[in-house]
Parts: structure tokens; C-alpha cells; sequence
């Protein structure tokens, strides 16, 4: 979301607009701060998930959740090239590694799950991969 949309949700008491990609440090959130991390439908456009992962790791309380949901559909010039061409199946392996390597390392095993109710002719698949952080 841009500065504009998100200065019009008035549901939200604090926002910020940050490129990922550039500067994937979260430095001005404090260390084990919330209980869970959600990423909807952009972990295809990270080029450094390793890093983000780590700090999500890191502003995330012990126990706590990760959670990253992504469809098939794709802006195919945006996305990364490890994102493109590769099956629905191969996404959720992709997620899943950046769960396993993300540095410093701080999650457990991920899981994943189908969680759209979309048939062959409508709709789009939706997946979640998600992944608690160890408590030590």
C-alpha cells in the first residue's frame, strides 16, 4: 500500500511506508514486540527474504506466529525471478526455505495449507505458510 491509502484507513492508529526490498530492517520496532507477523500476497516481490524473515524473527515474541499467504496470480514483471515460472508447489518450498534460512535462524518447522475454496473454473488458490518462533 501506498502513504495515501493507508492515511485513508482509519481503522489503523499508526503506519509506515517502507521499502522491503531497499532496507528490509524493521529497526524502529523493538525486539520481541508482537505476538504475530502477517505478509499477504507480496512475499513474491522480496529480493532479500532472508533478512525480512530474520527480522520479523526478531520483533516477533517467543511462540510467536508467522504467517505469509500468496495466491498464484503474480505481477509478472515485479516478481522475482525465483518466483516466476515455478508450480504452486514449488512456491510453498520456496516459503518454506526462506522460514529454514532466514538469518538469524529463530523459527521452527513451517507448515503449510490450502486455504481458498476456489474449483478449476473459478477462483484462484490461496496458500499460507506459516511458522512459529522457537522460544529460545
Amino acid at each position: 500500500l501506498n502513504a495515501a491509502e493507508l492515511a485513508a484507513n482509519k481503522q489503523l492508529t499508526e503506519w509506515r511506508v517502507q521499502d522491503l526490498n531497499s532496507k528490509p530492517a524493521l529497526d524502529w520496532l523493538p525486539n520481541a514486540s508482537f505476538d504475530a507477523a502477517l505478509c499477504t500476497v507480496s512475499v513474491d516481490y522480496l529480493t532479500r527474504p532472508r533478512e525480512l524473515f530474520g527480522e520479523i524473527g526478531r520483533v516477533l515474541r517467543p511462540g510467536g506466529q508467522f504467517i505469509v499467504a500468496f495466491s498464484d496470480r503474480v505481477f509478472y514483471s515485479k516478481a522475482v525471478a525465483l518466483w516466476t515460472g515455478k508450480s504452486d508447489l514449488d512456491h510453498i518450498d520456496t516459503v518454506g526455505a526462506y522460514f529454514h534460512f532466514a538469518q538469524p535462524a529463530v523459527f521452527g518447522d513451517p507448515t503449510a495449507a490450502r486455504v481458498d475454496t476456489a474449483t478449476p473454473t473459478k477462483g484462484d488458490p490461496v496458500y499460507v505458510v506459516s511458522a512459529t518462533k522457537s522460544s529460545s
